[in-house]
């Protein structure tokens, strides 16, 4: 079971999970990352404060990585990178090929890094707002559970 929680982001409260991130053709070293629980993101994403933060660092040059497909959301439309990474959750790793935003030049919104569905179909997904639980379940805990 990985466990997560919820954080304030603004006067809301997100699901969310504490990840490591490995670029096995970049760098050895972890990137640790605060990812929000998004069951409408196909995939997950890196948002462009941490992916300035992969830059400063890792010391990677994010300019040089694949072109991805453009990412479309509320906040409209933002050009991508591409990266192969294994993503970690507690004793979970799985490899991804990772979105990430792409900085612009000037201010940067503080949009979270996303989980998407592309690492969530590997689990069943709780979240109650309640009592501050998140949880991740892999498909043999749930089986435990006297679910109808």
């Amino acid at each position: 079971m990985i466990r997560g929680y919820f954080a304030a982001r603004g006067a809301q409260r997100r699901p969310m999970v504490d990840a490591v991130i490995h670029f096995p053709a970049l760098s050895p070293r972890p990137f640790e990352v605060r990812l929000m629980v998004d069951t409408s993101a196909d995939r997950t994403v890196l948002a462009p404060l941490d992916a300035a933060r992969v830059q400063r660092e890792l010391g990677m040059d994010l300019t040089t990585l694949p072109e991805g497909q453009p990412s479309i959301g509320v906040g409209g439309q933002m050009n991508t990178r591409t990266l192969e990474a294994i993503l970690t959750l507690d004793t979970f790793s799985a490899p991804l090929t990772l979105t990430i935003l792409q900085p612009v030049p000037g201010p940067t919104l503080p949009i979270p890094s996303l989980l998407g569905r592309d690492i969530l179909a590997y689990f069943a997904l709780f979240l109650e707002e309640l009592t501050d639980r998140v949880l991740l379940l892999d498909p043999s805990e749930v089986d435990t559970l006297a679910l109808p």
